[in-house]
């Protein structure tokens, strides 16, 4: 009977010999202190970070956890007492100037946070675009240039969003008048327009930075591909979206992670928009443009009874809702990918 070449000379497990194992597999298998000798640099060098985060960010994010539950105020004078959740109950429970105005900043932050990041990216990846596909001395110049209100101080770009916006004189209010846009509205008082104020000024402000990210980005990209898409006929806009676009996911991920965890906090531009009185006053009339941080603000400079710890439980709810939004996004992308 013949015997079939193929069941007879395939290999079996023992020809075969034992199977190499992977680096990390050999890792595993060296003594623990082998493993922490060979990786004792790499925990020295870290460590003055750690240290650092540990004594600057974490110890202060868990002492502020800790007062939320008190009943922590400036008279306090040391004498606390624990009140369990009724801070947070507080806070949440819709009665009480407090829990009113932290949920009218929890509105205008819903508002703020998809316009000034959708408007913040387009803009930035826009200008990207076409800087990019210029020569590069006129790169050199945007860059530059779209870099300057970046650097500067955030009051001063204030100030300048404060008169370029003034409803009888301001250049670009005046602008979009004629065009029935916000004809003769107080930009800062009126709702709905105070928030879009604080986008314009925020976009304006953030702009350069997005827009080196994106450009530094485009450049790693080879000419070889978009050599060989226009060899077989791809437009100009068929390479933005199938070439450009694509390969830029991780950093595009990026500046809508930072740019969504920094809105979230937004405080300096509302805050100066708006400063200026008692600080019952802080947001404006009817909070048109408060948020969370300038209500935890508030709570603290007003010095009334709870205070302190209050504004302790607006901060952890905050803290919370960015660490969840974060969460998600993180889980979206890893779907995705």
């Amino acid at each position: 009977m013949a015997t079939d070449i193929r069941t007879s000379t395939r290999p079996t497990m023992a020809s075969r010999g034992p199977t190499p194992a992977s680096p990390r597999q050999a890792r595993r298998r060296l003594p623990w202190r082998a493993r922490l000798r060979k990786r004792l640099p790499i925990y020295l060098g870290l460590a003055p970070y750690f240290v650092l985060m540990l004594l600057f960010v974490g110890a202060p994010m868990a002492y502020g956890l800790a007062m939320s539950f008190t009943d922590w105020s400036l008279s306090s004078h040391g004498d606390i007492s624990f009140v369990g959740l009724q801070n947070y109950a507080y806070v949440l429970g819709g009665d009480g100037l407090t829990s009113e105005r932290f949920y009218k900043s929890l509105v205008n932050l819903a508002i703020y946070v998809p316009i000034t990041i959708t408007i913040g990216l387009v803009v930035a990846l826009a200008l990207a675009l076409v800087a990019t596909a210029l020569p590069q001395r006129v790169y050199a110049f945007l860059r530059a240039a779209y870099f300057v209100p970046t650097v500067l101080p955030l009051f001063l770009c204030v100030g300048i969003w404060q008169w370029l916006m003034n409803s009888e004189s301001g250049l670009v209010a005046s602008n979009l008048a004629k065009l029935g846009i916000g004809d003769g509205v107080n930009w800062v008082d009126t709702a709905g327009w105070a928030i879009l104020m604080v986008v314009l000024i925020d976009v304006w402000h953030a702009v350069g930075f997005n827009f080196i990210i994106f450009s530094t980005g485009m450049q790693d990209i080879s000419q070889d591909v978009y050599e060989a898409a226009e060899l077989d006929g791809a437009s100009v806009f068929q390479r933005m979206t199938r070439i450009t676009i694509p390969m830029l996911e991780p950093i595009i991920f990026f500046v809508v992670t930072y740019s969504l965890i920094t809105a979230l906090q937004v405080y300096d531009i509302p805050q100066i928009l708006t400063s200026g009185g008692a600080p019952d006053e802080i947001g404006g009339p009817n909070q048109v443009m408060l948020f969370p941080v300038m209500e935890m603000v508030r709570n603290v400079q007003s010095g009334n009874e709870f205070g302190l710890a209050r504004a302790a439980a607006e901060g952890t709810i905050l803290m919370v809702l960015v660490v969840a939004v974060t969460y998600v996004l993180f889980k979206l992308r890893r779907r995705r990918v």
